[in-house]
């Protein structure tokens, strides 16, 4: 192969090393064009080295999304763009969908690096990918187990909706809610975020689903709701695993929440006509710590055209390219840009603002959004 002269690099040799390893390698310059493909990738993909190089690797080739579904080769949160441009490597190991040559969808695990030359300046970028297709098999099913446990219909009120989206780091995470209506006009709402993510936290999240249903009957109360539930939850805990949570009970008829605190990131309460913000702050050791802990209940009006969100700190424990953090003052003045229109999806406008903020395909943590409007 003859090399462009803005690729100064051996790609012959690169192979000759490349296709003994056991994880696909491509290649490309700056302009994301196909340089090298080993024969791992073409193992994976169906692609042969001849198929793809001289192509760039979104000409119908991978065609990557996210786990969402999101399209990643056309935008600035493809790996490898970012790689190149940002001359950023992979923290970690992502997981997306690429594209076989028969044209479903295969799981792979990428992590993505600059490629420099003698002069450390940034010629290309380089991709290693594997396929995850058979350690996702039981994840895929346990990830079906735990949407179920997630609250599937949404109660609706006379003056009051609800919305809620869940982004697990992985296909299951540690991120739940219940929502229920208790009463004519009453509806809970409970939060809870379980120290760190994946299997192990996805585990307390089904303890916490079952303790929910256990103890339905305490609900109309959130002080002793909340209680019951760390008491019961600190005879599963283990080591250093806790949860945060809120849990508030929304009144249609008189307009207000009812709420108690246990250690979770204060929920927003916005004005959507004036943009006023206020933090419903609430004292409160996590679940599962001590089983002793009392939780004092507060409350608050809602007024017409109010939008509260209810969030996991996933969403504000993220940073930029530059390690700027995003906050809870990002999450408050993002907030106020998105489009509340009746046909619009705040909670999807959100994530999709957080990724753009730090830059990556995914987040570090699980985010779990939830809201309530007010009608005006």
């Amino acid at each position: 192969m003859k090399l462009a002269e803005r690729f100064p690099l051996d790609i012959d040799l690169l192979l000759s090393v490349l296709n003994y390893l056991n994880d696909a390698v491509y290649i490309t310059d700056r302009d994301r064009r196909i340089l090298l493909w080993n024969k791992k990738a073409e193992e994976i993909t169906g692609y042969s080295a001849s198929e793809v190089v001289g192509s760039r690797c979104m000409d119908d080739i991978l065609v990557h999304i996210d786990k969402y579904g999101h399209p990643l080769c056309t935008t600035n949160l493809c790996p490898l763009y970012r790689a190149i441009v940002k001359e950023s490597s992979s923290k970690s190991p992502v997981l997306i969908y690429a594209k076989h040559k028969k044209g479903h969808r295969i799981p792979v695990s990428v992590s993505v690096a600059p490629m420099r030359d003698e002069k450390a300046e940034v010629i290309g970028g380089i991709e290693i990918f594997r396929d995850e297709t058979a350690p996702l098999l039981d994840l895929e099913f346990a990830r079906k187990v735990q949407q179920h446990a997630l609250s599937r219909e949404l109660p609706q009120l006379e003056k009051i909706s609800f919305d809620a989206r869940y982004f697990p780091h992985q296909l299951i995470g540690g991120d739940f809610y219940w929502l229920k209506k208790i009463g004519e006009s009453e509806v809970a709402v409970f939060l809870a975020d379980v120290r760190g993510h994946g299997v192990s936290a996805s585990l307390y999240t089904m303890v916490l689903r079952s303790l929910v249903g256990m103890l339905e009957n305490e609900a109309s109360d959130p002080a002793k709701f909340t209680g019951l539930i760390n008491e019961k939850l600190c005879d599963f805990t283990v080591e250093e695993s806790f949860a945060t949570a809120f849990y508030g009970i929304v009144d249609d008829h008189s307009m207000t929440l009812t709420y108690c605190g246990a250690g979770h990131p204060p929920p927003l309460l916005m004005n959507l006509a004036t943009e006023k913000i206020t933090r419903l702050e609430a004292a409160g050791l996590p679940l599962g710590v001590d089983s002793s802990q009392i939780y004092t209940p507060a409350s608050i009006s809602l007024a017409p055209a109010n939008f509260l969100l209810f969030y996991t700190d996933g969403a504000i424990e993220i940073f930029d390219n530059e390690g700027k953090p995003f906050a809870i003052q990002g999450l408050e003045k993002t907030l106020r840009s998105l489009d509340f229109a009746d046909d619009a999806t705040p909670l999807e406008q959100l994530y999709e603002k957080l990724l753009e903020f730090c830059g990556e395909v995914d987040l570090t943590d699980d985010v779990l959004f939830l809201s309530l409007k007010t009608s005006s």
